[in-house]
């Protein structure tokens, strides 16, 4: 079956669901004796995660807020494909880069209001369409993309804390 007979089976059963929900989940946890290092499980994965060394961590994997980018400019990539392959855009090539600027005073306790951060995108798109269908195909990736809602806070967060002796 090709990635694009893939694509229309889950569209087609998506509209015949009255919720085209789904759920993910991520499990980290602190590595006991290091300063910052975490094991993440993701569906069956296990990455080691930590802060750089310039942030008191060991470097021994990526830091959280790059995982945080990865994953954006990750679904980015897949939801350009899912709808090209939807709409029969062919593409030669495919990437983007994502780079952010963040205020970190908060995390180490300053005091005074947080300053906006800023995410930038770049995708490259190479193949012979159109480049009108390109940048249809950007306004759908733009307004459909899970990550990106994530990221934009369309999606509610609710945190419990729970203490264990």
């Amino acid at each position: 079956m090709s990635f694009g007979d893939i694509v229309q089976q889950i569209a087609a059963t998506l509209r015949r669901r009255t919720d085209s929900t789904q759920r993910f989940a991520a499990h980290a946890e602190h590595r006991a004796g290091t300063p910052t290092e975490m094991t993440v499980r993701i569906n069956g994965h296990t990455l080691v995660v930590d802060e750089p060394v310039t942030a008191g961590g060991g470097d021994g994997g990526p830091d959280p807020i790059g995982l945080a980018l990865a994953a954006l400019g990750a679904c980015q990539l897949a939801t350009y494909r899912f709808h090209a392959a939807r709409l029969g855009v062919e593409m030669t090539s495919l990437t983007v880069d994502v780079e952010a600027s963040l205020d970190m005073g908060p995390v180490f306790g300053i005091d005074r209001p947080a300053q906006p951060g800023a995410v930038r995108m770049r995708v490259r798109v190479g193949g012979p369409q159109d480049p009108d269908r390109y940048r249809e195909l950007q306004r759908l990736v733009e307004s459909s993309c899970p990550v990106l809602g994530l990221m934009q806070e369309k999606t509610s967060v609710a945190t419990e804390l729970e203490i264990t002796a």
